[in-house]
């Protein structure tokens, strides 16, 4: 059984949504019967009591690996704290203790630092927007890396869906396609979408969920994400109005409640649109609207398909930005200030580009085809009846 289609909403801005709600106390015009998402299973199964730490690195240390405590004197000099710390001694900032690794360890750790080639400054592509408060070039540097270091923290495992009883990718599938239409309605912005498929598939890898509770945690999983990225969010009774009344607000701000504590409230984490904007403008793509636009079908499509999670985010959006300089014959298609940000080589992230096209390549004839019909529209460049791109060395299409 299908979604309720958002197309009952005015392409003018989502405050119309609720004004086309009929008000308390008037009659509403007949409605179909209320259409439940993906049939009618029951509710969540299980109660919701297990735990997940989703995000939390594990604190424990090997036995037999205890830090020794290593005093360094009040006066010691700026050379004196240099040695330190290339022993392996880490200042406490307080004036005297500090804790190391076993000097075995801290040897061989300096050995090998000296072993490793220097590699090449990183390349500044943040000096245009030095004058640019909203770019926050000062910190952005830092915010990407730590983007980088947390992100296998939040990655769900490609197989998570197995581990689900009455739902599967395709039913997965079908609820971002649905939700790509209510984003587009809502006209939210591109974090909003990314950031949602995020906190549905961290959800359903710690959660069981009924396919009849399946578009709930959707539209929770929307909710929660345009409070979090939006400057005017849709409010609870627009999500009502759009799933047609499947599930009422209170059944949604108990959803919410579950979601939350579930992910532990972690919602500031790394999508492919975080990474992606960044690479762009690694590439030096970040103002040429179709690269960007081409770009962005890819990983939206990529967002659609459940085995693309076998990819990062950031190894998706490197990829999805070679593969879109490829198509539009730019040069470098993989340059060095891309390869430095993004952490990865041509080779690095060539079976993610071809896995890419070949989500191009289908798209026209897949069943599902919100994307593939966004996409097509003038305002995107009409990126989606672009020819898919050969980038393999022998010239063979994805």
């Amino acid at each position: 059984m299908a979604f309720a289609r958002p197309a009952q909403v005015s392409d003018e801005n989502a405050r119309e949504v609720r004004a086309a709600a009929p008000a308390k106390g008037v009659q509403a015009p007949q409605q179909p019967a209320q259409r439940r998402a993906l049939g009618d299973i029951g509710n969540l199964v299980g109660p919701f009591n297990s735990r997940c730490n989703v995000g939390k690195e594990n604190g424990k240390k090997p036995a037999g690996d205890k830090p020794e405590r290593v005093q360094v004197q009040n006066h010691a000099g700026p050379l004196t704290r240099r040695a330190a710390a290339a022993a392996g001694v880490v200042v406490d900032g307080k004036g005297g203790w500090a804790t190391t690794k076993s000097r075995s360890e801290a040897a061989a750790a300096v050995t090998e630092s000296k072993q490793q080639p220097p590699q090449s400054p990183m390349p500044d592509i943040d000096s245009e927007d030095k004058g640019n408060e909203l770019a926050a070039s000062e910190y952005v540097a830092d915010i990407f890396s730590y983007y980088k270091r947390v992100e296998p923290q939040f990655r769900v495992s490609p197989t998570y869906m197995s581990r689900q009883t009455d739902i599967n990718d395709n039913m997965r599938a079908i609820l971002i396609d649905w939700l790509v239409e209510v984003h587009y309605k809502f006209r939210l912005m591109p974090e909003t979408l990314f950031l949602t498929t995020n906190i549905i598939d961290r959800f359903l890898e710690c959660k069981r969920v009924s396919r009849r509770n399946l578009q709930l945690v959707g539209v929770t999983a929307m909710l929660v994400a345009s409070k979090y990225e939006e400057i005017w969010a849709p409010e609870v009774k627009d999500f009502v109005y759009i799933s047609d009344e499947a599930y009422s607000r209170e059944q949604i701000l108990e959803m919410e409640k579950i979601m939350l504590n579930t992910l532990r409230f972690n919602l500031t984490v790394p999508t492919p649109f975080s990474f992606l904007s960044r690479f762009l403008k690694a590439a030096g793509a970040s103002k040429e609207n179709q690269v960007a636009a081409y770009a962005t079908y890819l990983v939206e499509l990529a967002m659609l398909d459940y085995g693309m999670l076998k990819y990062s985010y950031s190894m998706l959006a490197a990829a999805a930005v070679f593969t879109a300089n490829k198509a539009l014959a730019r040069s470098p298609e993989f340059p060095h200030s891309l390869k430095r940000h993004a952490g990865f080589t041509e080779d690095g992230v060539l079976p993610c580009a071809i896995a890419l096209g070949e989500l191009h390549r289908s798209a026209p004839s897949a069943t599902l085809r919100t994307i593939y019909k966004k996409y097509s529209h003038t305002q995107y460049h009409r990126v989606s009846i672009m020819q898919v791109p050969a980038v393999l060395p022998d010239s063979t299409a994805f």
